[in-house]
């Protein structure tokens, strides 16, 4: 029966992490949120449906996440312009920066460019580091302690220090093509009590 109170402390602390990260957070449904989380974005950072965050992640950049990814823990999403390293005569700690005071970057900054953008159904894993401007695509797998500095395609599976292509996760386009049939049409819910109450039906 300790699961009841455990999943209500689960929920809480997501709903915490939330309201600390100010009103540019927004989220959907069966957000989960662990522990000693960062989340901090100058302007937006939006979540889809049924995403997981493992403890100890940091977002501290703009970034859009599709629904169903899962992030594991200790893994990084940062902006690679965040510092103005070009300031002359200035040390890099006093550089003009993004922060939570909103100091003035250099026009050459895209904000366009500077966010991370993950499509749905990625799995990001253990202490991985994902750069602004990088895009990943629906279905991509980064292994454990990459560094993604370019954009990743779909279903991809990448790694090292830059990550680079290793494989894919399904190799015939027919069964992407099934898998994201049946994830369209299916039921998929995460629930605070553990996986034994999860609901995972893929349609038919």
């Amino acid at each position: 029966m300790l699961q009841y109170p455990l999943a209500a402390l689960r929920r809480l602390r997501t709903r915490w992490a939330l309201w600390r990260a100010g009103p540019q957070v927004t989220a959907g449904t069966d957000l989960h949120i662990g522990a000693n989380c960062r989340l901090w974005a100058p302007e937006r950072l939006a979540f889809g449906r049924g995403v997981y965050l493992g403890q100890d992640v940091h977002i501290e950049c703009n970034a859009e996440i599709g629904d169903y990814v899962l992030i594991a823990n200790r893994v990084a999403l940062v902006g690679r312009q965040d510092h103005d390293y070009r300031a002359c005569g200035v040390p890099m700690r006093f550089t003009p920066q993004i922060s939570p005071t909103m100091q003035a970057m250099p026009v050459s900054v895209d904000p366009l460019t500077n966010v991370v953008r993950i499509g749905s159904d990625v799995w990001l894993g253990f202490g991985c580091t994902v750069l602004t401007g990088v895009r990943i695509g629906r279905g991509a797998i980064i292994a454990a302690s990459a560094v993604v500095a370019a954009d990743v395609a779909p279903y991809d599976i990448v790694a090292g220090n830059p990550a680079r292509p290793v494989g894919r996760r399904f190799e015939s386009e027919l069964v992407i093509a099934e898998h994201e049939r049946r994830v369209q049409l299916g039921e998929f819910r995460l629930s605070e009590r553990g996986d034994a109450h999860w609901i995972v039906r893929p349609g038919a």
